[in-house]
């Protein structure tokens, strides 16, 4: 009798897990639905046709993959039905924030993008006040269920998963995860069976997604290497470029009427700065900008090549100190600031280089340290002091705008150069056209001043006019300093306020096209620079300045002649006079001088690091 007791008991126990292991397949099943849910702007259409017709056996792979990460939590909380819950809504606010990110910067969520989940506050700040409702209710009813929940898998008697079970699940599924983020590593079995069917597109990671599922897509952003080995690269050919550059640069040097820039020099990346006047819909007669159109007139202007349309901040930044563009880099690095750069050993930058002359190297940034790693990417890059939201003496803000002002920001720069003998270099990153918009001001421009009837819009360009004036006054502060003083000023990107049909109206370039200026105190001359990228900011002060250069700085001036602007999908061709959407579509010299572009880049962050032992990016030998 107790044989046949034991034995029914073992039976209903089996037969219980394998009901469990039946309802984790089911919400696995599910949770790729509602990815693909997310990641093909809601449409239920797209996603039969993706797991049924067109890449069942990527839906299948990926299924596969989830499979992991849910074995893993049920291991850890031993429970099959808190295990299914957690992990519904874990992936039903991945796809959120993927959804979100999608529609607010037109691409999907990386695994870089994680690093923000400490940003919870910041996040939250970017949603509409209706959709930050919805989220706050269905956040307040899973926490109430699960709370249930807990408490009800503890009073009853359900069958649970063995504590050596448990140990053998966490230690398999940890090493899985592990093998998981080595998805980009040569001889990848995973990568290998992706690879059957997926149709990786490199250049664009929305199509990247839609192509192979938002799970295939994540991976193929897994961090890696920054870059690849070019094509022939070689050590004795890379000694040999960089002897190449340095004769340029002592040629050039000998027309440089300066051993060194004697000035201050002031980088100002202004959040969300850009011109409302070029779009097709801007019908008012108000010019929110004034001021910086009659200083452009004056002084050096043009317009700036932003990789992002309503984001992509840290890497603008990223090229314009570094003068290391974002389109050689692997595919898989879609943030530097997050991805390497705060482990990096060394990466040369504008910081390094004025440093290298004497001056001394400051950020502002009118926010809290961690976005992007600030603290840690400065202090590698080599600025001496980080002035950030809580140290900053000067923190201002306009009526009901959350952050601090460009006026508030520009006087702390004012501070800054007042408070040091040497020549200075201050990077300012500003906070205060950053999105959300609505309930910015009391007053915004109306309909007939702009022809926006989106008040979201309107308050965005009410900041605009903000911006204008505090660049003003920071003109005018500038002119009665006594030191000579540069400041290179430019937009990081077009804010995402306007939506799609301005975007589609207008055409790509239009709204990926941001002000940039380069002026100074002392004699005024007027040059226009017609498109540039962020990588060349510098080389832009050393010619207003007429200071000598560095090899690399001489290859730059050369990159510059032949390919003006670029990012990935985007090159300005010198000889058509329009963009292009490939190297390949560019002269046999640019594309030459962007696989020399490679092999130094390559070296860099990733090789051996010839150029740094050869002092490739130093004036002096």
């Amino acid at each position: 009798m107790r044989k046949q007791l034991d034995f029914l008991l073992g039976s209903h126990r089996r037969a219980a897990l394998i009901r469990q292991v039946l309802s984790l397949l089911i919400v696995v099943f599910l949770s790729q639905l509602v990815l693909q849910w997310f990641q093909n702007g809601l449409d239920g259409t797209l996603v039969f046709n993706f797991t049924f017709i067109w890449h069942t056996e990527k839906f299948l792979l990926s299924m596969l993959v989830l499979l992991v990460p849910a074995l893993f939590l049920w291991g850890l909380t031993g429970n099959v039905k808190i295990t299914n819950v957690l992990f519904l809504l874990g992936i039903f606010l991945v796809g959120f924030s993927t959804y979100e990110k999608m529609k607010q910067r037109g691409e999907p969520l990386y695994p870089a993008d994680l690093t923000m989940i400490g940003e919870i506050d910041f996040l939250l700040e970017m949603l509409s006040p209706r959709t930050l409702f919805g989220f706050v209710i269905l956040a307040a009813g899973a926490i109430i269920f699960l709370v249930w929940l807990f408490r009800r898998e503890r009073k009853m008697e359900s069958v649970k998963l063995d504590t050596r079970v448990r140990l053998v699940l966490l230690v398999l599924t940890s090493g899985a995860m592990v093998y998981l983020s080595t998805f980009q590593e040569e001889g990848n079995m995973l990568k290998k069976a992706y690879d059957r069917t997926a149709y990786w597109i490199p250049y664009s990671q929305q199509m990247n997604y839609y192509n192979n599922g938002f799970v295939a897509g994540f991976l193929y952003n897994v961090p890696s290497s920054p870059m690849e080995e070019p094509n022939a690269f070689r050590e004795e050919g890379m000694v040999q470029l960089i002897e190449k550059y340095q004769e340029k640069a002592d040629a050039m040097n000998e027309t440089r009427a300066r051993e060194k820039i004697e000035a201050n020099v002031i980088y100002i990346m202004n959040e969300s700065f850009a011109d409302p006047l070029v779009l097709k819909e801007y019908t008012g007669e108000w010019n929110p900008i004034p001021f910086t159109h009659s200083l452009g007139e004056q002084q050096w202007s043009g317009k700036m090549l932003s990789q992002g349309y309503g984001g992509g901040t840290a890497n603008i930044e990223f090229e314009a100190l570094t003068g290391f563009s974002m389109e050689p880099f692997a595919p898989t690095i879609s943030t530097p600031f997050t991805q390497f750069l705060p482990k990096a050993e060394h990466i040369p930058s504008v910081v390094s280089r004025l440093k290298e002359e004497g001056h001394d190297a400051a950020a502002i940034h009118p926010y809290d340290t961690s976005m992007y790693k600030r603290r840690d990417n400065y202090a590698n890059l080599g600025f001496d002091a980080f002035y950030y939201d809580e140290t900053m003496s000067n923190t201002d803000r306009i009526e009901n705008n959350p952050y601090i002002s460009d006026h508030a920001a520009y006087q702390e720069v004012i501070s800054r150069l007042e408070e040091t003998d040497a020549f200075d270099f201050i990077h300012l990153v500003t906070m205060q056209n950053h999105t959300p918009y609505s309930g910015k001001y009391d007053a915004p421009p109306t309909y007939s001043e702009t022809g926006f009837l989106d008040e979201k819009v309107n308050q965005y360009l009410q900041d605009l006019a903000h911006s204008d004036d505090a660049l003003r006054t920071l003109y005018e502060d500038l002119e009665t300093l006594e030191e000579p003083t540069v400041v290179v000023f430019w937009g990081d990107h077009w804010p995402s306020v306007f939506g799609e049909k301005v975007l589609e109206n207008n055409g790509e370039e239009t709204l990926h096209l941001t002000p940039t200026l380069i002026f100074s105190n002392q004699a005024a001359a007027s040059k226009e620079m017609a498109v540039t990228s962020p990588i060349y900011f510098f080389n832009e002060v050393l010619q207003m300045m007429d200071s000598k250069v560095s090899p690399f700085e001489a290859f730059l001036l050369e990159l510059q002649e032949a390919v003006p602007a670029f990012e990935k999908g985007m090159y300005y061709s010198t000889k058509e006079e329009q963009f292009v959407n490939r190297r390949s579509e560019l002269s046999t010299e640019a594309q030459k001088l962007l696989e020399e572009y490679d092999w130094i880049m390559y070296d860099t962050t990733t090789g051996d690091k010839i150029t740094l032992e050869n002092k490739f990016f130093s004036v002096y030998e």
